[in-house]
């Protein structure tokens, strides 16, 4: 898995951690998530944000990877369904808080509907992708999972979604899933459907036969290929991430300063809250902060700009 996310503008400005790092907050994630500790999985969660990791290392790189373990631990009978349930239950409510927590994209004007196939009990891969949407500016619809074809058709033309998005994990989904495709384009005005989960990868060739517009193995690559679809490449970046981008290079020339936030502050005549704010990406700054900042740090001012 890449360590920078290259979905849009968006997701792109985030740092990443080193591959060691990433690894130890896994293991440690991992560790709480087999402990029911669901004090530490938030802490492990908190420090990420806290960084400044995007959706890709926190969602991917930890607790998907983790629960990818945990599914593991419970297909070779090392764990109970229980302990697999808890470990779920303690990942799905991170990431709530975290879809709270994460900046997003302006509004691209479309929408999504998310479904795991009827049958399917597997959920957080298609919450993950639906967030990522969200992330990306998309209004989104999560249904769940144990929506029929003929239900999720109307509501589909009910809600009249630009795409629908459909993930299997079992074989038994696979044929369900064409249940599901077949539904959808017999409408009158059919949404563009992607197919996701580990049905992709473990049987091509029967996903290659449903007549969706796309089927693919993973959710960054998913993501990739809708905004393709959509042609949302290219847009500039939203207010959002211009700010966090200038909070990290204030923050950046800080550090390298040797400074602490209230170092900086008095420096630049400025409060130390209104600092923190800024390298966090919550303050929208006046020019005439800026520049109180960048001479402050030593630096012309188009490079806190150029972001």
């Amino acid at each position: 898995m890449a360590n920078q996310m290259t979905i849009s503008p968006f997701t792109s400005s985030y740092p990443t951690p080193s591959a060691r790092e990433a690894q130890r907050m896994r293991d440690r994630y991992l560790k709480a998530l087999l402990e029911g500790d669901e004090r530490d999985a938030a802490e492990v969660v908190r420090q990420g944000v806290t960084a400044g990791w995007g959706p890709a290392t926190l969602y991917l790189d930890i607790m998907a990877a983790a629960m990818v373990t945990i599914g593991d631990m419970w297909h070779h009978g090392q764990l109970s369904v229980a302990h697999e349930h808890l470990a779920t239950m303690i990942t799905t409510r991170q990431m709530a808080m975290l879809k709270a927590e994460l900046p997003r994209a302006e509004s691209t004007g479309l929408k999504a509907v998310v479904s795991a196939v009827e049958r399917d009990g597997h959920l957080l891969g298609a919450m993950i992708f639906a967030d990522f949407l969200t992330f990306n500016g998309w209004d989104v619809d999560l249904l769940g999972t144990g929506v029929p074809a003929e239900d999720l058709a109307r509501i589909v033309e009910e809600r009249k979604p630009d795409l629908v998005g459909l993930a299997a994990t079992l074989h038994a989904g696979v044929p369900l899933t064409a249940e599901c495709v077949e539904a959808l384009k017999a409408l009158p005005e059919p949404p563009k459907i992607v197919i996701g989960g580990a049905t992709v990868v473990s049987y091509p060739d029967e996903i290659s036969e449903i007549d969706a517009d796309l089927a693919v193995a993973d959710i960054l690559q998913g993501m990739v290929a809708v905004r393709q679809m959509f042609g949302l490449e290219g847009e500039s970046a939203p207010l959002e991430v211009i700010l966090h981008r200038v909070g990290e290079k204030v923050k950046a020339l800080r550090t390298a300063h040797g400074w602490s936030q209230q170092e900086l502050a008095d420096s630049a005549g400025l409060d130390r809250t209104y600092l923190s704010a800024v390298e966090r990406g919550r303050q929208n700054l006046t020019l005439g902060a800026m520049k109180k900042l960048a001479d402050a740090l030593g630096a012309p001012i188009t490079d806190l700009m150029t972001v």
